[in-house]
This record gives structure tokens, C-alpha cells and sequence, in this order.
């Protein structure tokens, strides 16, 4: 009995995946705005949080990570000033990603999890490449959030409004 409880200790203990330390010089994250007259690009590098992850067993594997609303630089100070207002940075000055599901797919990995984006929690899968490079991890994806699915407010131009889905972009480096 005592061999099995050692067993299933060490069992336990190597089967919960490996820390992965974010490099946030190499990271960002990113989001693809559209308006008929013009599209932007805003991108920050403040990623924070925690991702531990197992490549044989994805299963173990967990992400939880945020990044503050105001660390977004589209290039244009004004759009900027717009954004956080329009996602009401004083209420929400986060958006946060924390994953419930990674499963291993033929061409890639599935996370499922809870975005959490102006105060609204929605559950959503995103489609992710994992690189193993050595020592290295790196993760990428793009998808796309509907903004009406977050109750935010569309900003306009010359009466237009943008369109209401953007492209969320992210490109993790991380050490293990």
C-alpha cells in the first residue's frame, strides 16, 4: 500500500505540466479594428498571469492570463483616448482569458475558456499552433469577438459604425 501511495504522489506530481515563464519582449497581443473609411491595428505587450503547460498530457495544461485595456497603442493617441472610453476602462480596466479545456487536435490544440471583456464572462474555444522549440514555447492564434456580445458600443465615423467583429491576435514566447 505504501509503494502506491509513493507511485501515485510522483505520478501526481510530474503529470501537472511545466510553468512557462511569458517573455514580454517577445510577446503581444493584438486587435484588428475595421471601419469602411480605414482599419487599425492596436497591440500591447503587457501581458500578464500564468501558463503552465504539459505537451504530452494538454489536459494538465492551464492558461490564465490578463492585460490592462490602457496598454493598447494603435499609433493614433486619439483612437486610443476612444477606445477606453468606449470599453469604459474606468469599470473595466482588464480583459482577462482563464482556460477550463485544452485538448489535442490533428492540426493544433483547442482552449476553451472564459473570456472576461467589459464585464461580460463568455465562454469561447480558440484555436491555438504550439512551437517546442528547446526550452522555448511559443503559442499563437487569431479569433474573432463580436463587440455586441460584450454590450460595447460601437464607435462611429461620419455616422458609420465600425464593424462589430474584431480580430484578436496573440504571439506568446515563453521559457519552460
Amino acid at each position: 500500500m505504501r509503494k502506491l501511495i509513493i507511485i501515485l504522489f510522483f505520478q501526481a506530481t510530474f503529470a501537472q505540466g511545466v510553468p512557462v515563464t511569458i517573455d514580454i519582449e517577445q510577446s503581444f497581443i493584438s486587435y484588428d479594428g475595421k471601419h469602411p473609411a480605414h482599419n487599425w491595428t492596436g497591440v500591447s505587450k503587457e501581458i500578464k498571469g500564468s501558463f503552465v503547460f504539459d505537451l504530452d498530457n494538454p489536459t494538465f495544461s492551464n492558461v490564465d492570463l490578463f492585460v490592462p485595456v490602457f496598454s493598447f497603442d494603435s499609433k493614433n493617441s486619439n483612437r486610443d483616448s476612444n477606445m477606453l472610453d468606449v470599453i469604459e476602462d474606468y469599470f473595466y480596466p482588464t480583459v482577462s482569458f482563464t482556460s477550463s479545456q485544452i485538448t489535442k487536435e490533428d492540426n493544433g490544440y483547442l482552449i476553451t475558456g472564459i473570456l472576461f471583456f467589459h464585464g461580460v464572462q463568455k465562454e469561447i474555444t480558440i484555436p491555438v499552433n504550439f512551437i517546442l522549440d528547446d526550452k522555448k514555447i511559443i503559442v499563437d492564434a487569431d479569433f474573432s469577438v463580436s463587440l455586441s456580445d460584450y454590450k460595447i458600443k460601437r464607435p462611429s465615423l461620419l455616422t458609420i459604425k465600425m464593424k462589430d467583429d474584431i480580430t484578436i491576435k496573440f504571439y506568446l514566447v515563453g521559457f519552460i
